[in-house]
């Protein structure tokens, strides 16, 4: 099974190519703008140096977010395009998630003596944070990200960076870009709930993209190009402006 996975739902952007559980090439790239410029090259380069064409491909994967409105539907729009193209299946998986499994290859067994709780928090921007938290059931000596590992406690959902003591009520190893940002206006209650790991990534990436749709293999998740839609977890700039949603200083 050859997997291509885009993932574009933050700052950093990335290709990787997976076979059998297997990361054959990847690259990546943070950068404030759009991903759109590089995204095709990327692609190309991946293939390039694993002798594939998009022909070989047998699953196209991208993240569905949530994250930037337009970084994420870059990923998507290509992904559906080239399996349209190539009438391929495609797979889906939101960056949240995919952000708590890149993390979790950090993790060692003292690690989760001070909490088995993920929370992964992506910048939502104007003060709010996409969030979601997970627990570790257990954790093996191997380096390959197995499902099974991580459970969802809380789902996917937009707060608020003032009402994230509501959210956190317990120590949680954080991650993400919305932590980095936002950490600043946290109480010290709330800081001293989020544990960092010295080593760890602020961005979902598209290699655990694909290891984690490798999951998925021989199981009724695959599915058609048009079936594949993105997360939306707030409304856009203009909808939230036309309903009267207003920015909250912090």
């Amino acid at each position: 099974m050859i997997i291509l996975a885009c993932e574009t739902s933050t700052l950093l952007g990335s290709v990787a190519i997976i076979k059998d559980g297997h990361i054959l090439c990847k690259k990546e790239l943070l950068r404030q703008g759009s991903h759109s410029e590089m995204l095709n090259t990327f692609i190309a380069d991946c293939l390039a140096s694993t002798s594939l064409q998009l022909c070989d491909i047998d699953v196209f994967v991208t993240g569905l977010g949530p994250g930037s409105f337009t970084g994420l539907r870059i990923s998507l729009n290509t992904i559906k395009t080239l399996a349209y193209v190539n009438q391929k299946p495609v797979w889906g998986c939101d960056s949240l998630l995919n952000l708590a499994f890149e993390n979790k290859k950090y993790f060692k067994n003292e690690n989760i003596l001070k909490s088995k709780k993920l929370t992964s928090m992506i910048n939502a921007y104007k003060n709010m944070v996409y969030i979601a938290e997970y627990e570790i059931l257990n954790l093996s000596d191997s380096n390959t990200i197995d499902k099974t590992e991580i459970i969802e406690i809380k789902p996917p959902q937009v707060v608020r960076v003032q009402e994230l003591d509501t959210f956190i009520t317990e120590n949680t190893w954080t991650f993400g870009d919305g932590f980095e940002v936002f950490q600043k206006y946290f109480s010290e209650n709330l800081k001293s709930k989020c544990l960092r790991l010295q080593t760890s990534n602020d961005h979902p990436t598209a290699e655990s993209l694909g290891l984690i749709a490798s999951l998925a293999e021989n199981q009724p998740q695959y599915y058609s190009w048009e079936k594949l839609v993105p997360i939306y977890l707030r409304a856009s700039e203009a909808e939230e402006v036309k309903a009267g949603i207003k920015y909250q200083a912090l």
